[in-house]
């Protein structure tokens, strides 16, 4: 448990939570950084919209890494549920060889 003092958009209040400093210190700084950039680049001076604007960007960066990660997924389990057309080559070639044994054993 950690405690870490926001202080964004003109607001200051502490937040305690069940991670590392480090890692509240990392999101803090992040989410400054997003404020930021849309003061910045956006001329939104206006505080709410600017946290508003910040989350529903963060929002879609997350949804977007969401996406990936469940495209990754499906991609993983339709490559794992295709036959290996080598493995088959490998399969075939030890079936013929093996019965190919057989055949001169029983000679």
């Amino acid at each position: 448990m950690a405690e870490i003092q926001i202080n964004v958009l003109g607001t200051s209040f502490a937040l305690k939570a069940p991670e590392e400093l480090s890692y509240l210190e990392k999101i803090h700084d992040y989410f400054k950084n997003v404020c930021d950039e849309i003061q910045k680049n956006d001329g939104i001076q206006d505080q709410k919209k600017t946290a508003v604007l910040a989350g529903i960007l963060i929002a879609d960066q997350l949804f977007k890494e969401k996406q990936k990660s469940i495209e990754a997924k499906d991609a993983a389990k339709k490559a794992s549920e295709r036959s290996d057309p080598l493995a088959d080559l490998e399969g075939d070639r030890l079936a013929k060889s093996m019965i190919e044994k057989i055949e001169k054993a029983l000679k």
